[in-house]
């Protein structure tokens, strides 16, 4: 149902690339839960090219997993590609190069959104990678740096020009980068390019908190497919939704406390066997802001589990509330 490159998905949707968030745990659960493809948190290029680094475990793609894309952020196209080619070589599906993140120190480097400013330098690096890598390559982008005509017009000039290098698909955020995550996204643009370009496989971002939004917007036929970011925190349970909607079947139940408890439980286990309990702690309590959402008595039970510093009070506190 959605094809990107030679990745042959059964579904229009995968999970996107989550900055401190879609790490193995959280990648290895969305799987679990329906969601055929997933990817890395944002990559700096220069870590596929440190030695020591690329051989840690959290930089590894994991046997289960797979597919799996590695999303790569950098600022120089040589870089870039060379970056892309490592992460071929140890073993991921695909490549998502971006060019949309807002975060400030992102952008006052000159990464990440920041390039909507300078097509060419975007149109350079989707040339170099196509010639180092033979996995799929997507692009990740916002709708420009801001709302002036000026910024429309550069947007404008990237899709035309990426089209003719054919990317496999083409991720639109639909804000612009000044807009962060402000108001609503601007889904009649990224309509906008599919029409305009409709050989790119184009997937639409934003605002898909919930299983019906992913199913409308998939259904609306102005996008080839959608990828799913911070309606999936804390809740891989919206992948098996979204594809029960898709299949025209009733959204599913709920999970109960009990099963969301053991599910926190199995994901705090993921990330110590990942981090030391020192950063895998507070790591997981961004997760647990979210799962407590599903709780009768959110705020109390988060505050609980927000105190827990150690793993052992942490697994504690979570089953006390979650009554597992």
């Amino acid at each position: 149902m959605l094809n990107i490159g030679r990745l042959k998905l059964d579904v229009p949707f995968y999970q996107a690339p989550l900055s401190g968030y879609t790490d193995r745990g959280m990648r290895r659960l969305a799987r679990r839960f329906g969601c055929p493809l997933t990817f890395t948190g944002v990559l700096l290029d220069k870590i596929a090219l440190n030695a020591k680094a690329i051989k840690k475990l959290h930089f590894q793609p994991c046997e289960d997993e797979h597919p799996v894309g590695a999303q790569i952020l950098g600022e120089d196209p040589k870089t870039m590609s060379r970056s892309a080619a490592m992460f071929q070589s140890v073993g991921f599906d695909a490549i998502d190069l971006n060019f949309a993140c807002p975060a400030p120190k992102v952008l006052r480097r000159g990464r990440g959104g920041a390039l909507l400013n300078t097509p060419s330098t975007i149109i350079e690096t989707l040339e170099r990678v196509k010639e180092a890598v033979t996995i799929p390559i997507l692009m990740k982008l916002r709708i420009g740096w801001d709302e002036s005509s000026e910024s429309k017009d550069l947007f404008w000039e990237i899709c035309e020009r990426a089209a003719a290098l054919e990317p496999d698909a083409v991720g639109i955020h639909g804000r612009t980068v000044s807009k962060k995550y402000r108001g609503k996204a601007d889904w009649n643009t990224i309509a906008q390019v599919k029409h305009r370009f409709p050989s790119i496989t184009v997937i639409g971002s934003g605002d898909l908190m919930t299983a019906k939004n992913i199913a409308e917007r998939i259904g609306s036929g102005d996008v080839d497919g959608v990828m799913i970011a911070r309606g999936a925190i804390g809740n891989p349970w919206i992948f098996h939704e979204a594809r029960a909607l898709l299949e025209g079947q009733p959204t599913p139940p709920a999970p109960s406390v009990d099963q969301v408890g053991r599910l926190m439980l199995e994901h705090i286990e993921m990330i110590l066997a990942m981090y030391p309990p020192r950063k895998a702690v507070p790591f997981f309590r961004k997760f647990a802001v979210h799962y407590c959402k599903r709780h009768p008595q959110r705020k109390k039970a988060l505050l609980d589990i927000l105190a827990a510093k150690s793993p052992e009070r942490l697994r504690s506190t979570v089953s006390q509330w979650f009554s597992v």
